[in-house]
């Protein structure tokens, strides 16, 4: 009978065990283990999920926080009119005027180092002023004019005067004499001839000034113009002015002389 008994109890123990030969008990515990391990995974993945949607909620009110504020600054933002000079040296560069272009940079120039000037505190520092006219050039009634050291024909004089933006002078008034003799005699030594803008190139007899106007008052010397045969087969075209007499002559255009350049003065606001 107790045989039997243990037969029966061995034969319980044998069946439970699993088909891969292992005991049922084992197998239980396993399981048991999986299933916590399955658990905490989800508790974590729930987490993450949980401060990731935190993180994106954070994220999304700052960025509306700041959207807001960046419109508060720019509505409340105090308006800037364009200034005038750019306006005017866009128009001078649409226009290809080269000297309307070089005039308004110049403004602009000068009205930025008149800035920087007034906040200068460095002590023994001399700050120049911006001048109507380029340095070595006489002002005289809004004109600006320059008298040459060296000596050119009359067409390279004309030449010259339109690289620096300038012509060579044209002269409509006593007192326009009176400067430039009083200019010149500081300058001249024993030369007072100088180019003028005025010739009959294109039509003889008809002299005009370098901008294409015609003479209205005139400041010839006695006897000119006479076109001198003395001057070859051209004649005599050009005219100079005689800065100690005040007067004009014509003289062969291929002649040196020295050279008056003339151009506007910059009208500092």
């Amino acid at each position: 009978m107790e045989n039997v008994e243990n037969y029966t109890s061995l034969q319980e123990f044998t069946e439970d065990m699993s088909s891969t030969g292992k005991p049922a008990l084992l197998t239980k515990q396993r399981g048991s283990a999986c299933v916590c391990i399955l658990s905490g995974m989800k508790r974590g993945v729930d987490y993450v999920r949980t401060q990731t949607t935190a993180i994106l909620i954070t994220v999304l009110l700052a960025s509306i926080c700041a959207n807001i504020a960046l419109g508060v600054l720019l509505y409340n933002k105090p308006s800037i009119s364009p200034c005038p000079l750019a306006g005017k040296l866009r128009q001078a560069l649409e226009s290809n005027n080269k000297y309307d272009t070089l005039h308004q940079r110049y403004l602009m120039l000068c009205k930025d180092y008149s800035e920087l000037a007034e906040n200068c505190t460095v002590p023994g520092i001399h700050v120049k002023q911006c001048s109507p006219c380029p340095a070595s050039w006489l002002e005289f009634e809004d004109r600006c004019y320059y008298f040459s050291k060296d000596k050119m024909s009359w067409e390279d004089s004309k030449a010259s005067c339109e690289s620096m933006g300038s012509h060579l002078t044209i002269l409509h008034t006593h007192k326009q004499h009176d400067a430039l003799e009083a200019e010149a005699t500081k300058n001249r030594g024993t030369e007072y001839y100088y180019w003028i803008g005025l010739s009959d190139i294109v039509t003889e007899g008809d002299w005009r000034w370098v901008d294409n106007s015609t003479v209205n008052n005139t400041y010839w010397s006695i006897s000119e113009p006479d076109n001198h045969l003395s001057g070859g087969i051209n004649g005599e075209d050009c005219a100079v002015l005689n800065s100690r007499s005040k007067s004009w002559s014509d003289v062969p255009c291929d002649f040196l002389y020295k050279r008056i350049c003339e151009m506007e003065a910059v009208k500092i606001d």
